[in-house]
């Protein structure tokens, strides 16, 4: 009779995390079968509480990864937009579940929606892709940047500290906070992150018996997708951490995908749609970076020292 093994399965700590974590253990003790593993959370990981490092930051990720290489954790789980391009060696992508709803939502007080905002509006933003992408469509707004958690920002919003404030539409599904969605943004207004709305599972390497495992709750669509939005940064030669958004989406053979690369400021931004099929996905991605790229991209790529 074969050993039963245990996998210690972490995340970060903040109660949105936390959502995620228990997420995949629901779906891997739904899809798994019986008896391969008993998944299981470590508990906490003393240095990140200690860290000062804002959750999501590359500081907490590159954290929580080494944990993964140090073997406190068996397996990892992050929030897919904030996977860094090229992964450490010795990880590797277990799955990437289904994703929720991936574009961004908008918060504000008295339900006012982006376009009736008043002028000189305060609206959070967090993160430069949200910025620079704000300041083209509502350039009269003072955007600013508010790091926090999705409830500092709802209550910032609350109690008037801000008028408004974009968020993943996919966090507030996750903390059950759907209903103070004042608007869902298109991608006219504000280009998601990629991978937002998914989840991965790292593995480390040489754990074979848990990757097989993991394996059975990846989400085939989302992770061709996946693959387009980093093939896409891969070929702009960036990673999330810049004025980049992109989509990619699937409905039966076809597969498109959307993408944006905007200055900080907001005075420019170049936009462009590719389609294709499944399969194709590293391709279109690169289609797209190469569209950008030749619109007008590169220079904004040399205004941000990246070329």
């Amino acid at each position: 009779m074969p050993t039963r093994t245990t996998c210690r399965i972490g995340s970060d700590v903040d109660l949105l995390s936390r959502v995620q974590l228990e997420e995949v253990l629901q779906l891997l003790a739904t899809h798994c079968p019986k008896g391969d593993a008993d998944f299981v959370s470590p508990g906490e990981f003393p240095q990140l509480k200690e860290s000062k490092a804002h959750p999501n930051s590359p500081a907490r990720v590159a954290l929580l990864m080494n944990a993964l290489l140090e073997d406190r954790y068996d397996a990892l789980v992050l929030d897919a937009a904030i996977l860094p391009l090229r992964m450490p060696s010795g990880i590797t992508i277990g799955a990437i579940t289904r994703r929720l709803t991936p574009c961004e939502a908008l918060i504000s007080g008295e339900e006012i929606i982006l376009d009736e905002l008043a002028d000189n509006a305060v609206l959070a933003a967090n993160g430069v892709r949200r910025e620079a992408q704000m300041h083209y469509y509502r350039p009269d707004l003072q955007i600013v940047h508010a790091k926090g958690s999705v409830d500092s920002l709802i209550q910032k919003v609350n109690s008037s500290r801000i008028d408004a404030a974009v968020v993943a539409a996919a966090d507030m599904e996750r903390l059950g906070k759907q209903e103070i969605v004042v608007e869902l943004l298109t991608n006219a207004v504000c280009v998601p992150a990629a991978g937002q709305g998914a989840l991965a599972v790292l593995v480390r390497g040489g754990k074979e018996q848990f990757t097989d495992c993991v394996r059975h709750i990846n989400d085939a669509a989302t992770f061709c997708e996946l693959g387009a939005e980093r093939a896409f940064l891969n070929g702009l030669g960036v990673d999330v951490a810049q004025p980049v958004g992109v989509l990619a989406s699937t409905e039966g053979n076809l597969l498109e995908v959307e993408g944006i690369l905007a200055s900080p400021d907001g005075r420019e931004k170049i936009q462009f749609l590719v389609k294709g099929t499944p399969g194709q996905e590293l391709e279109l991605g690169e289609t797209l970076a190469e569209e950008i790229l030749k619109a007008g991209g590169r220079e904004i790529l040399q205004e941000l020292h990246l070329l």
